[in-house]
């Protein structure tokens, strides 16, 4: 008897207007709306649930990934303006001119380390002038021969070079060794391996600090114990340098 009251209102709802149905449709949400959203919150909940649960053990290795990917990113856009803009194009450099040179020979080995250089500009280079190899401050101008258009770069891990630097913040002298590296004596902290050694400003010759080298070690002073002597190699590869940029403070015209 059941199943055919329920065959006849299912016959009558298949044939009723639908504007009658629909009414009863929207009944039934009145009627079950509190019950329907509570289930549909659970379910939610459990899918959240989960899903975090997933993640929770990946959410570290994530974040590095999107550091890298950022600092990606960030490194593109870093070329692509020095690409537009030029790499030196800043105030601190307006007026400087850049003569570029091929390394014909060089010695870095032993308390001698140079190199020799033959440029392609007539005028312009004079003893002092600041040398750089790889993006970074490699020696200074020693000898100029014009009529050869060649020059001899004194590095500054040559035994008689003496540059001033800046290392973890304090000027010092960066003093050459007796072989690829060189030195700062007598610093009054600790620094660590690594640290960036920047050649200081030099009226005339530097307007800006630029990265000389980098710390490989540090150690006390054999002499007294309350300061430290540290060791500095090249910022760059110099052994397979092919060519090197000469900076010329405020060049004269013509």
């Amino acid at each position: 008897m059941l199943f055919t009251w329920l065959m006849l209102a299912g016959c009558i709802l298949l044939f009723a207007p639908q504007s009658l149905t629909g009414k009863l449709q929207l009944a039934f949400v009145d009627i079950f709306r509190w019950p329907l959203s509570l289930g549909g919150n659970v379910a939610l909940t459990a899918r959240t649930q989960q899903s975090y649960d997933g993640d929770l053990g990946g959410g570290e290795a994530r974040l590095r990934n999107y550091i890298v990917n950022l600092e990606q990113t960030l490194d593109q856009q870093r070329k692509k303006f020095q690409g537009l803009y030029g790499k030196y194009n800043t105030y601190v450099w307006e007026g400087a001119d850049w003569v570029s040179a091929g390394v014909i020979t060089r010695a870095v080995d032993g308390p001698r380390n140079e190199l020799t250089i033959d440029y392609r500009k007539k005028k312009g280079l004079a003893e002092g002038q600041y040398v750089l190899g790889g993006e970074s401050v490699v020696g200074t101008i020693s000898d100029v021969f014009p009529q050869m258009r060649t020059a001899r770069v004194k590095l500054f891990t040559d035994a008689t070079s003496k540059i001033p630097v800046l290392l973890a913040g304090v000027p010092n002298i960066l003093k050459g060794g007796d072989g690829p590296f060189a030195r700062v004596e007598q610093v009054k902290t600790k620094v660590e391996v690594g640290e960036e050694v920047f050649a200081l400003r030099k009226a005339g010759f530097l307007d800006a600090p630029i990265i000389v080298g980098r710390v490989s070690r540090c150690e006390r002073n054999p002499r007294e114990a309350s300061v430290w002597d540290v060791t500095v190699v090249p910022a760059c590869d110099i052994q397979h340098l092919e060519d090197v940029a000469v900076i010329i403070m405020n060049p004269k015209a013509g």
